[in-house]
């Protein structure tokens, strides 16, 4: 072969990886899923993959985004970051996002349940946590509260607990804690457990952000966060229960 016959070759080879990598290249941009927790937290999902995104989060401006409230559904918005998150519906007017806000985008149907908290009345199973961990029973609290739901769609409900005395007033306990735990057939599983010296007003006060199937596999995950004093700082972490304990899939 001549010198010529030789630069079309490589040029034919050339434009062929071309086209094929514009053709099946996959956009950074186009995660399987994307979830917003406010202003604080961007986790998102690419197989089976989770990994969170820093700030600035302008990789999700201008991708629409479910918007949920108190785990209720409030539209479908385009997002935007600058410092923190604006939306807007399809004509770009601004949509007040309000309270803190669960958004998210996926490939999937992400089913987020709405669900209920009650007041605790057998204090058994929180005794016996705070004996576990070496707290007095005669404890304060701030939180103190249960909710009731099939966590993992077997037909029996769990009991999913929240207790925690960070920031009381009432009294100075020598300890802070804030704990989260499950109640299955009697048994307790710990979710979060953060427990420390008392220094005034250290600690952070955890509470259910949202119950939701991220993965489609028919079982519900806990976004738990944990918000400090006066919200300064507020930390969220995505659980999953599976093989009788809980695990960490992403925190920010």
């Amino acid at each position: 072969m001549n010198k010529k016959v030789y630069i079309v070759l490589i040029s034919i080879i050339l434009i062929f990886f071309v086209v094929m990598f514009f053709l099946f290249r996959k956009d950074d941009n186009d995660f399987d899923t994307s979830i917003v927790l406010g202003d604080d937290s961007v986790f998102v999902l690419n197989g089976k993959k989770w990994f969170k995104l820093s700030q600035p989060y302008t990789i999700l401006n201008w991708k629409k985004h479910n918007i949920y409230i108190n785990n209720e559904k409030t539209g479908n918005y385009y997002l935007w970051y600058d410092n923190k998150w604006y939306a807007f519906d399809n004509k770009k007017n601004p949509v007040d996002l309000g309270a803190r806000f669960l958004a998210i985008k996926s490939k999937k149907n992400v089913d987020i349940i709405k669900y209920e908290i009650s007041n605790i009345n057998n204090s058994s199973y929180i005794n016996e946590v705070l004996e576990d961990n070496n707290i007095s029973l005669s404890s304060g609290f701030t939180s103190k509260y249960k909710t009731v739901l099939d966590l993992d769609n077997d037909g029996i409900e769990e009991e999913i607990y929240v207790i925690s005395n960070a920031f009381i007033s009432s009294e100075n306990p020598d300890k802070i804690f804030s704990i989260v735990f499950m109640v299955k057939d009697d048994t307790i599983y710990p979710i979060y457990t953060d427990i420390k010296n008392n220094t005034s007003l250290n600690g952070c006060k955890p509470y259910i952000n949202s119950i939701l199937d991220v993965d489609n596999d028919n079982k519900y995950e806990l976004i738990v966060s944990c918000a400090e004093y006066s919200n300064s700082k507020i930390t969220d972490m995505l659980y999953k229960y599976d093989k009788n304990a809980f695990k960490i899939l992403i925190s920010n």
